[in-house]
């Protein structure tokens, strides 16, 4: 493989900071800013908190979602001509269904009540719908087991009296033609998922518990002299507004942290090389880590956004460039300039694609009619929380020459989607090969931030089309996904260039 390929890494982390420890974990050890040494022993640097967090009953203190499933077909034991034929068998058919249900429940740290006896007639459906909402599902999750003769009617009856509770129906090979799926693709908060994959189940599921996470999620926005919360529609995360000034104090407290001076030993040693940060930096930029998680355990928070330029051009605080970075890598978020929209977009990715994403500002290349990006933040767990880490250099931010920030370094070749929010109601994204990492140094003519990168775009004739600032780029290749889920959650999606 080559040097700079994530996946050949091995760690080599002094302090024993390379395994895995859960977000709620560290926060219930930290304390008053206490307990370092143990926390980083137990492995924190390379955590996966959307991992933890799907091992974990709740995030934040919400309650573990519930989904409920059940089976919609014919009052048969047995089919015979028409869709999905004779040689369907009913009963194995459902075993595998099942099964493929509980263990991504299991895997996903969710609840799942799978309702055995199938909905054969209206009055199975409204037994069902009564008892769904006697539970208080989050979500339902309807497998459609025959085409003919009548096998949607079940499934309409249930949408016709479901409100708005998130569904997804289940249409494998065999139970569809392309009139039925045409009827239900604009109906909000539903989405039809039509393959010959069975364990597709599992991604439904994991949908599922996106809209339910993004519902529960707690933000801790610091900006400002005011606290107030706000509640964003309709997505349901709750924005919790601080004063910058606790940011600034959180980071005081920090001076003498022992968790600091262990985590900032994992900053050094995990780097590739150092070329600007002196040791002293280094610590204070690990002091910003414990200040943002110690902010996020006191408001009952679980990702954070700040208007961190005010404080760093005003020499308050350093640049809390790597505690975003590792914050990311534990699959929730901390995200630069107070930026809503872009907290929403991380979140997404660590949630519904469980991979961190890259925020940056957009800057198109007129010369190839190429994309560039670049932003003194970004994760190293590109390739998923659960995986090996990009190579980074510990660099200064750029703009103010400042403290540290990673520069990591990105796959050339990769396929990648770029997404953002445009509002809490809308999202839009593009997809794309990443073409070159993009290097900043002084005298050679090249500015910006120090993580920085050129891309492909695939379907857009003149870059400068792009919308959106601090759009978020995330490895792989996710539009059927990202649709997918803006129709679950009743949201709009665009193209990137509208």
């Amino acid at each position: 493989m080559c040097a700079n390929d994530p996946r050949s890494r091995k760690s080599c982390c002094p302090v024993g900071c390379c395994s895995n420890i859960g977000r709620r974990e560290f926060l219930t050890g930290l304390g008053a800013l206490g307990g370092a040494a143990l926390a980083v022993q137990l492995g924190l640097f390379d955590s996966a908190v959307a991992n933890a967090m799907e091992a974990t009953p709740k995030p934040g203190n919400a309650k573990q979602p519930l989904f409920r499933a059940a089976f919609t077909r014919e009052p048969v034991d047995r089919y015979y001509m028409g869709w999905p034929g004779a040689a369907y068998d009913i009963a194995a058919s459902q075993r595998r269904y099942t099964e493929v249900l509980e263990k991504a429940a299991a895997r996903l740290g969710v609840k799942i009540d799978i309702q055995a006896e199938a909905l054969t007639d209206s009055a199975a459906v409204n037994a069902f719908l009564e008892s769904t909402a006697a539970t208080q599902a989050d979500g339902v999750i309807l497998t459609v087991m025959g085409l003919h003769p009548c096998g949607w009617d079940k499934v309409d009856w249930y949408l016709e009296n479901r409100g708005d509770l998130p569904t997804i129906v289940f249409a494998p090979q065999g139970t569809q033609f392309t009139p039925t799926l045409q009827k239900y693709r604009t109906i909000p908060r539903l989405f039809v998922g039509s393959t010959q994959d069975v364990e597709w189940l599992g991604t439904a599921l994991r949908m599922l518990k996106t809209v339910w996470q993004m519902s529960v999620t707690r933000v801790a926005v610091v900006h400002g002299q005011q606290e107030q919360e706000q509640k964003l529609e309709p997505l349901g995360t709750m924005l919790h507004h601080i004063p910058l000034e606790r940011f600034a104090l959180a980071y005081d407290a920090t001076a003498n942290s022992t968790e600091a001076r262990e985590i900032a030993a994992c900053y050094r040693s995990k780097s590739q090389r150092i070329v600007e940060p002196d040791e002293n930096e280094i610590f204070e930029a690990a002091r910003t880590y414990v200040a943002n998680r110690q902010l996020i355990k006191e408001t009952g928070c679980d990702a954070i956004t700040m208007d961190c330029l005010g404080l760093v051009a005003d020499r308050r605080t350093p640049p809390p460039c790597m505690a975003y970075m590792q914050l990311l890598n534990e699959g929730t978020c901390g995200a630069c300039e107070r930026d809503i929209t872009a907290t929403l977009s991380l979140l997404l990715g660590s949630f519904l694609l469980d991979r961190p994403g890259f925020m940056h500002n957009p800057s198109p290349n007129t010369v190839r009619n190429t994309y560039m990006g670049a932003h003194c933040t970004a994760p190293t767990k590109m390739d998923g929380v659960d995986e090996p880490d990009s190579e980074y250099v510990l660099r200064s931010h750029h703009e103010s020459d400042w403290g540290v920030a990673p520069q990591v370094i990105l796959r050339e070749g990769q396929d990648v989607t770029m997404m953002k929010f445009l509002h809490p109601g809308e999202l839009m994204a593009c997809t794309g090969t990443l073409l070159a990492n993009i290097e900043t140094h002084p005298g050679d003519g090249v500015g910006g931030c120090r993580t920085a990168f050129e891309m492909s775009v695939d379907d857009v004739a003149d870059t400068r089309d792009i919308r959106g600032h601090h759009n978020v780029l995330v490895y792989g290749k996710h539009l059927p996904m990202l649709k997918a889920y803006t129709q679950l959650s009743g949201l709009a999606y665009s193209h990137i260039t509208g």
